[in-house]
């Protein structure tokens, strides 16, 4: 498992450094699949909006923002219509 340490009290131990980058995006994913609902039809409206915005996107950081959610939205509805 991999820790994040915030305090340097907690340097002498070992740890994995993570980019904050890379540490903001996981926070984006983990946010984006606690709020995707768990109806089917309403994600799969939700993923094909979110898939319009992203063909119209011009702007690198808002493609940078829609890549993960609707990467993310495609996982949960995967998980959903998959029979367990």
């Amino acid at each position: 498992m991999i820790k994040v340490h915030e305090s340097p009290a907690e340097e002498g131990k070992a740890v994995i450094q993570i980019n904050p980058a890379i540490k903001r995006h996981f926070e984006l994913e983990i946010k984006i699949l606690q709020d995707a609902p768990r109806d089917e039809m309403k994600l799969r409206q939700i993923l094909a909006v979110k898939q319009k915005e992203y063909e119209k996107a011009v702007d690198s950081e808002e493609i940078e923002r829609l890549v993960p959610e609707i990467e993310m939205l495609k996982f949960v509805l995967f998980l959903i219509g998959r029979k367990v």
